[in-house]
């Protein structure tokens, strides 16, 4: 019996339909067609740039000692010995020619013996294979492969560097729009998937035959690619009857979907869907069917349901929509916490430290500002990873707010343009990136500037409340602006930059509007295009704070407003957001989209959430509820979708060693630590 792989090209997804077979009343069945051919290819990339930097990888056609994850030993692998190429010829494993070609970028090449470096994976089986790698350079890199068979599944091997000296490096894979990922150990000497490869055991070549494999780091840090292998990937479907009913089972990837179609004869003009698609999950699911007649047709459609591109959004009215025209409401949440590091929502201390700025500055003192660097990035890598993006795109949403302020950006101890980091944008960079592949816009707001707007520790410095004072922070602000501007100028999937949060320190609303307008003019030099957003988040908390836009010659707003009844009754809070929704109805004539950028409902249950998300859906509002996670309490505390299960160590800035900091900062991973808060409606 053999199986056949027939296609239509669906619009924004990879479409296939594997095994096609028929079943009889007696349960047997058969597979239709001609198979694929199962030819391994085997790649290889050992560039190292150069003689000076320790020697290379095995010369072109090297063959292995003994087998990586498919194949055996003896296969031939394809030696690429340069950094980028275009439609480089590939061979089979058994040396025989292939009508595969291979385009492919790299930020260059690199041997991990070089410079007195090893690899754990010396004097092992695959040596030649892991012992040398291409990098990413800060910039996402990617393969094409060419001359495939047209919507074919395939089994995909990515394999990331084993520099001993790498420790912690995560490389990113993305194919079909589904990202993975593989965090290197440093010691580890055998392949082990999620360390030092990763596995798409479903990727599916287009309608051409081609297959677009990206490869990149965490933000602007190195992403690493030592090879790969690609194979046609078997189908395995299996039917049997029971007393009424047929059972049809098959494995599932996650990232794909699997719908079963049916007929009753092959002449028939359409196939019939068997139930809803299923989401695949890495295991085998299997799906009912009612015996009745004498035999039945049966095929699975496998598709990536990748998300369409972002595209940029701009204000139409009081809409936002995209390059496409169509009306787009975000609707997310707030990923507080994290960038700022609020003690009475995140594990910040367990002493006395107040806020983000003591922490750091304690942590400076103690240890060294490289120190105090890997142990903010080892919180931040923690505190949200892409599980947590899995699970917001995962539930319907598309937007996250991203509270960010000046310290991300400056060094602490210098808010001038020297004092600018060189890895300022790396997490940013890592959230933007992640978020476009899932679908999701990301808001940038700067809930602190330098100087601070407010004497609130949510600014990242808490008693500070001086930038409506002090024309050097205001000047640095808007340097910090402009810089975040000109960054993201041209990335569609940032919805758009909220330019001051709460600015309820300010003297009176004349200085916070001369400050939108200072930062307007700012952003609008380098970035005529992105949404620019002002809060009416001061004095009586509403649009009556905010100017019509014409008076300014703003054009391309966003109007956002927060929602919080303190201490109210299930009915105050309701009526909050009825009074949101009126507020925004009678300013219709200004043609400003409106935003609930913060709103929570205090935990009062799951239909009180539930009322304000119908209202601001209905209005046409926008809204980002807070938070996605939170230590306020545990499950089901209202201040998180995401709640902690248990109380992991927070650690004692100012009296622990750095390595009980970090190892205590890993502890809250949202999937080790957190379960989903049913209770706030989402």
């Amino acid at each position: 019996m053999s199986d056949t792989i027939s296609a239509r090209r669906q619009r924004k997804q990879a479409t296939i339909f594997p095994g096609l077979f028929w079943v009889t009343l007696a349960g047997l069945f058969s597979l239709w067609g001609g198979r694929l051919p199962a030819q391994l290819i085997n790649v290889d990339f050992n560039q190292n740039n150069g003689v000076s930097w320790g020697g290379g990888g095995p010369d072109p056609g090297p063959t292995m000692s003994g087998p990586a994850v498919l194949g055996k030993a003896g296969d031939q692998w394809n030696g690429i010995n340069v950094n980028s190429g275009a439609n480089l010829p590939l061979k089979y494993a058994d040396g025989s020619a292939s009508p595969v070609k291979m385009t492919f970028t790299s930020g260059g090449g690199y041997d991990a013996n070089s410079f007195g470096g090893s690899t754990p994976f010396a004097s092992t089986p695959c040596d030649a294979l892991m012992e040398d790698y291409l990098y990413s350079g800060g910039n996402p890199q990617s393969i094409t492969l060419t001359g495939l068979a047209a919507n074919a599944a395939y089994n995909l091997i990515l394999y990331n560097a084993a520099n001993s000296g790498a420790a912690g490096r995560t490389t990113y894979f993305t194919v079909n729009g589904i990202s993975r990922s593989s965090v290197w150990d440093g010691s580890s000497s055998t392949l082990i998937a999620g360390v030092n490869f990763v596995n798409f055991k479903t990727a599916l070549s287009d309608s051409s035959g081609k297959l677009a494999i990206a490869y990149s780091g965490n933000g602007t840090a190195e992403g690493d690619l030592n090879g790969f292998q690609i194979q046609t990937a078997p189908f395995k479907i299996s039917a049997s009857c029971g007393n009424s009913n047929l059972l049809i089972s098959f494995s599932t990837e996650t990232g794909l979907n699997y719908q079963v179609q049916v007929r009753t004869n092959l002449t028939d003009v359409a196939w019939t869907a068997l139930g809803s698609a299923i989401p695949g999950n890495d295991t085998i699911q299997t799906i009912t069917n009612a015996i009745g007649g004498s035999r039945r047709f049966f095929r699975v459609q496998i598709s990536t349901n990748a998300p369409a591109a972002l595209t940029r959004l701009h204000t139409g009215g009081t809409n936002l929509v995209n390059d496409r025209g169509a009306v787009v409401q975000l609707r997310g949440l707030n990923l507080g916490g994290w960038f700022i590091m609020e003690k009475w929502m995140c594990p910040l201390d367990s002493g006395s430290l107040p806020d983000t700025y003591s922490a750091i500055t304690n942590l400076d003192r103690r240890f060294g500002v490289a120190t105090e660097q890997n142990l903010i990035y080892t919180y931040q890598t923690n505190w949200i990873t892409t599980d947590d993006l899995n699970n917001i795109a995962n539930a319907g949403y598309n937007c996250v707010r991203t509270p960010v302020w000046w310290g991300n950006f400056y060094s602490i101890t210098n808010s001038t343009s020297s004092g600018w980091r060189p890895d300022a944008f790396t997490v940013l960079d890592w959230l933007v990136t992640n978020c476009a592949a899932r679908g999701i816009y990301v808001i940038i707001d700067l809930h602190g500037v330098v100087g601070g707007q407010n004497l609130d520790p949510t600014t990242g410095w808490q008693n500070k409340n001086q930038y409506w004072t002090n024309s050097a922070a205001q000047n640095q602000t808007a340097y910090l602006w402009a810089q975040l501007a000109a960054h993201y100028r041209d990335n569609s999937a940032v919805a758009g930059y909220d330019l001051i949060n709460e600015p309820y320190g300010a003297p009176d609303t004349a200085a916070v509007w001369a400050a939108y307008t200072n930062l307007y003019s700012t952003i609008r030099a380098v970035d005529p295009s992105h949404v620019i957003i002002m809060e009416g988040t001061f004095g009586s908390w509403n649009w009556s704070m905010l100017p019509d836009p014409s008076w300014y010659g703003w054009t391309n707003v966003v109007y956002q407003m927060h929602e919080y009844q303190w201490g109210g009754t299930v009915a105050q809070i309701e009526a909050g957001a009825d009074a949101q929704v009126t507020d925004f109805q009678n300013h219709a004539a200004w043609k400003v989209p409106g935003y609930v950028g913060e709103w929570n409902n205090m935990g009062m249950g799951a239909a009180c959430y539930d009322y304000s998300i119908n209202a601001y859906d209905h209005a046409g509002l926008s809204w980002s509820m807070w938070a996605y996670k939170a230590t306020h309490g545990l499950v089901p505390d209202g201040w998180g979708w995401y709640d902690p299960i248990y109380w992991p160590t927070t650690p004692n800035l100012q009296t622990d060693s750095a390595a009980a900091i970090a190892n205590d900062w890993q502890q809250w991973r949202t999937i080790t630590s957190f379960g989903l808060n049913a209770a706030v409606g989402l």
